[in-house]
């Protein structure tokens, strides 16, 4: 019972804070939500709030129905958002139940991902900080991604603030999510979307598998140089234009980088790129012979051969 309604649990989701839910009286013949439960506090709520009004303009976000403050807690009640959590569809891939989407589409994908998330920080002035396949949806109809479960969202204010274990979900992670007290901005964000997005294309994840911990201490030096191109690993690197190759592993690098200040420093400068780089993947345009040289030529001289 929330708000004097009744709702049927169907599974609980995540960290227990959450539940599918069955509501009768949602559009005809009743439909599924999502029911969080959060601790009940002045922050808690202004924060709802901006999600709200955030979330009704953004593609990539689910939508916020109702909210019920309670005695010591907040229940929200969201739109279920239909489709195939990304972390299960990456895993079909593997084993080869689901077909492995063209680099191409898998672009299109991230570039409409990275607006949903760079209009966020910029419209709710806050960064999600848990950023990964498990909190991805990959929807159907039409196809995109959406992002959901904002439990670690904080402020970009209260950035040296945050609640211990905030947003760290190793490998997906920044390095400087795991640094105590560390500063942590929406940068930490788009090293998360890159990882995402590095995996989706390669089924491998940056730094040998390690990810932001790439940067611990303890790792730091058994890692150094270990991070790789995603071109190098995709199997469709043959057909893409040589242009689309040099932008993808320029935008990644960038995203990717360990340090946080050497990645992109604000919105625009990364949607603007994000949206070059979908521009050199338009259809219509091939690697021809004397780019599929180039790109052998390139594995040598980086002293591997090229993927099989």
């Amino acid at each position: 019972m929330v708000g004097g309604r009744t709702y049927f649990v169907v599974e609980l989701l995540g960290r227990g804070t959450a539940r599918k839910v069955f509501d009768p009286r949602a559009g005809v013949g009743g439909d599924f939500r999502v029911l969080h439960t959060l601790p009940r506090s002045a922050a808690t709520s202004q924060r709802l709030e901006t999600l709200r009004r955030v979330a009704e303009k953004n593609l990539n976000l689910p939508k916020i129905r109702e909210t019920h403050p309670e005695r010591n807690r907040i229940s929200v009640l969201t739109d279920w958002v239909w489709g195939i959590p990304l972390d299960q569809f990456l895993a079909d891939v593997r084993a080869k139940k689901q077909p492995r989407p063209s680099s191409r589409e898998i672009v299109r994908l991230l570039r409409g991902l990275f607006h949903g998330v760079g209009h966020f920080h910029s419209d709710a002035h806050s960064v999600h900080g848990d950023i990964k396949p498990a909190n991805v949806v990959l929807e159907p109809r039409p196809t995109k991604f959406t992002l959901i479960d904002f439990g670690s969202a904080w402020p970009v204010e209260r950035t040296t603030r945050r609640e211990p274990g905030d947003g760290i979900s190793a490998p997906y992670a920044a390095p400087e999510q795991f640094r105590e007290q560390a500063p942590v901005d929406f940068r930490a964000d788009y090293f998360s979307l890159g990882v995402l997005g590095y995996e989706l294309l390669t089924l491998e994840i940056p730094y040998d598998g390690v990810g932001g911990r790439a940067d611990l201490p303890n790792l730091r030096d058994a890692f150094a140089g270990k991070y790789r191109p995603p071109s190098a690993r995709m199997p469709d690197r043959g057909r893409i234009p040589l242009a689309a190759v040099a932008a993808l592993d320029q935008f990644f690098a960038r995203c990717l980088a360990l340090d946080p200040d050497e990645r992109f420093d604000n919105r625009t400068a990364c949607l603007a790129t994000v949206d070059g780089l979908a521009h050199e993947f338009r259809p219509g345009s091939r690697l021809g012979s004397f780019g599929q040289v180039f790109l052998t030529l390139l594995d040598r001289v980086r002293g591997r051969r090229p993927p099989g």
